[in-house]
């Protein structure tokens, strides 16, 4: 990764692509769950999760890499650390809307709220997928020095 001058900016502009898909689709799912764009009926909504599952898997693939291309360098910054983390709480935290909520959401029509469970869970994936992205600026501020 390092010894290809355009790979690792290549990698990094599509990075950033794969999370705009990602936290777009998911922030629009979640911010209409909370009560926000009530004109919109929820389960239509969902057909956004394939951009979110693309997203994420651009992510990873370019996130390994970042990783790859000198893991220990990656390894030693706390923001990293927390960043997996994070990650790790955010895909639970799906894995409980789409077991809990998922199957509901077609009863939220337009104008209807969600239920007290479905806005917690979107309140986290929310403030999960912001430490996430925030996390990940910070790798490079608080590491090493070579990355």
């Amino acid at each position: 990764m390092r010894d290809v001058p355009w790979l690792f900016p290549t990698f990094e502009g599509l990075h950033f692509v794969g999370m705009a898909l990602l936290f777009g689709s998911i922030a629009l799912i979640d911010l209409r769950v909370l009560g926000f764009v009530k004109g919109l009926p929820i389960g239509p909504l969902h057909r956004l999760l394939p951009l979110a599952f693309g997203g994420f898997a651009l992510n990873v693939v370019t996130g390994i890499g970042f990783v790859a291309s000198d893991p220990m360098s990656y390894w030693v910054v706390p923001a990293f650390r927390f960043k997996m983390l994070l990650i790790l709480l955010a895909g639970l935290n799906a894995i409980w809307f789409w077991m809990s909520v998922l199957p509901k959401v077609d009863d939220w029509g337009a104008g209807q709220d969600a239920s007290p469970l479905a806005k917690r869970i979107s309140m986290a994936s929310l403030l999960l997928w912001v430490g996430v992205i925030t996390a990940g600026r910070f790798i490079a501020f608080a590491g090493t020095g070579t990355l």
